[in-house]
């Protein structure tokens, strides 16, 4: 943590985080302190009302289908420079099919796509297939035990008019394949939630087919307040309890 220093809050017993991943936490200090961490996880009922980042993972699918990089950004190009295509009718393939995924399925169905879905039960087989056969591929697997998960043989496997939507964590790619899947036109496109990869930084300077953003996935007003206040209620109730 950057913002937080645990060593500037002695008495500091517990820790909430209105957020799913802790793996940026402290926890050699953490654990060494006995401090209580609270988070989202396992709260799946009320994890279930939260759609920030299944609904900005559509808008990112719809963004690279519909050319909106080029349409919207100067300088601004005629009509015809911004021909994209319809979902209806796509394929989109889901690796990692926990609470996102599902409803990043639920909302694509809506639009017309048909869905493949992979989870950690599911053969290597099953995944080729999936690989084979999507317009586009959305990634929704935590970071634990995934670390260059999405291989550049994995980017190989695609259609070369396909899209890659990254939505986890950046390193659940392995470093450099998105890269030079783009560089060399493996695939068509992408998007992914993070501002980290500096070669990817510079691709997204002067190529309209990668869209970056700043980890907004979950940042919306209505999200952000019912996470915060779901984790305020959880730590009022424990320290009252002590």
């Amino acid at each position: 943590i950057e913002l937080f220093k645990l060593g500037e809050y002695p008495n500091l017993r517990v820790l909430g985080c209105n957020m799913t991943g802790t793996e940026h936490l402290p926890w050699a200090e953490i654990n060494k302190r006995g401090i209580k961490v609270i988070s989202l996880q396992g709260e799946t009922k009320f994890l279930e009302t939260i759609t920030s980042t299944a609904e900005h993972t559509v808008g990112l699918m719809i963004a690279l289908f519909r050319k909106y990089k080029t349409a919207l950004n100067d300088p601004y190009q005629g009509r015809e420079e911004c021909v994209g295509h319809v979902l209806r009718g796509k394929t989109l393939g889901i690796i990692g099919y926990g609470r996102v995924g599902k409803q990043v399925k639920r909302m694509a169905e809506g639009l017309g796509m048909k869905v493949l879905t992979l989870d950690e039960e599911d053969s290597p087989d099953d995944l080729c297939d999936l690989l084979k056969k999507s317009d586009v591929i959305s990634i929704h697997i935590p970071l634990f035990c995934n670390r260059g998960f999405f291989t550049k043989e994995m980017f190989n496997m695609m259609k070369p008019t396909a899209y890659l939507i990254n939505t986890s964590r950046s390193v659940v790619v392995e470093k450099g394949a998105l890269t030079d899947a783009l560089k060399n036109n493996i695939i068509s496109g992408a998007a992914v939630d993070f501002i980290e990869d500096f070669a990817l930084v510079e691709y997204a300077r002067t190529h309209d087919n990668l869209i970056l953003t700043p980890h907004i996935g979950g940042n919306t007003f209505e999200d952000r307040k019912a996470t915060e206040n779901f984790i305020k209620s959880k730590v009022k109730s424990i320290l009252n309890n002590d």
